[in-house]
């Protein structure tokens, strides 16, 4: 409803607003009222963003759902109104999701990805954006060397990345142990999550153990791992790092230290990627 940006904006009047790059995005609301990209509610969304953190433009602002609504009626207005944002100055980057697997051959064929990767190509070139978002972390799949992934079609088309999960939301850091599976509230989305029941939670943690032998077990150490492979898996993208609490802000910027070297990493995805696979995402998403 509001808050965390009127909390963020009450850091933004303490800092130099051209030292911060500002994202937010539009595309989902829980309420009532017209389709999310209806061209007034992205109007009303965009000017209470703007009110909220005290700001005149964002850096990015991101499409956040691929639904338009019937036969994409709302994808050419959406599309018309953000580029006029971007014209006029108070949006100096637009950006779009990107599935959470997708590599572009799929697109001409016809498994489980096909129709994902056909939507989404569908609509990168329908709003042409500048950046595109992304979950990666080190459960995401490895792609073959023929197969064009997301950051290599990003680099042909000279598009920004930006990372999400980089830290698997938790599950890549030992927040959640397998002896005790989280609970989460009813508007949690994770509730529906199958990677935080005891059996994957257990699995994962089996998986960790030679890399938390090797690395350490402590919060730092595995968010060290976890961010140094997604930093130097795309050198050129940026990793948006979640955090609940001051505790995660301190740990995820004191974390980062040294390179892995390219032997550690690949002993680490080794280590994750040569048993039973562990599920990345929710059914059916």
């Amino acid at each position: 409803m509001g808050r965390s940006e009127r909390l963020l904006g009450g850091l933004l009047r303490t800092v130099d607003r051209s030292s911060v790059v500002i994202s937010s995005k539009v595309g989902y609301f829980a309420g009532t009222g017209p389709h999310p990209y209806h061209p007034a509610q992205i109007r009303h969304q965009f000017a209470t963003t703007l009110r909220n953190l005290g700001t005149d433009y964002l850096d990015v602002y991101f499409l956040h759902s691929s639904d338009f609504g019937e036969s994409d009626q709302y994808l050419a207005g959406a599309v018309e109104l953000l580029h006029g944002l971007r014209e006029q100055g108070l949006v100096r980057a637009i950006g779009m999701r990107a599935p959470h697997t997708f590599a572009e051959q799929w697109a001409a064929g016809d498994g489980l990805g096909a129709a994902e990767a056909v939507r989404f190509l569908h609509l990168f070139q329908a709003i042409r954006p500048d950046v595109v978002t992304v979950r990666y972390n080190l459960l995401s799949p490895l792609y073959a060397e023929d197969e064009t992934d997301i950051f290599a079609f990003a680099r042909r088309h000279g598009v920004g990345v930006l990372i999400k999960q980089a830290l698997g939301q938790g599950l890549l850091i030992g927040q959640h142990h397998p002896d005790m599976p989280p609970t989460f509230s009813g508007g949690d989305h994770r509730t529906a999550d199958p990677r935080f029941g005891a059996e994957p939670l257990r699995e994962l943690w089996d998986l960790m153990a030679p890399i938390r032998a090797r690395f350490g077990d402590s919060l730092t150490d595995l968010a060290h791992v976890a961010l140094r492979c997604a930093l130097q898996h795309a050198p050129d993208a940026a990793v948006l790092v979640g955090f609940r609490n001051a505790d995660q802000i301190y740990t995820n910027i004191t974390c980062l230290g040294e390179s892995l070297r390219p032997q550690e990493i690949t002993e680490i995805r080794a280590a994750l990627h040569t048993k039973p696979k562990i599920p990345t995402e929710l059914e059916g998403h």
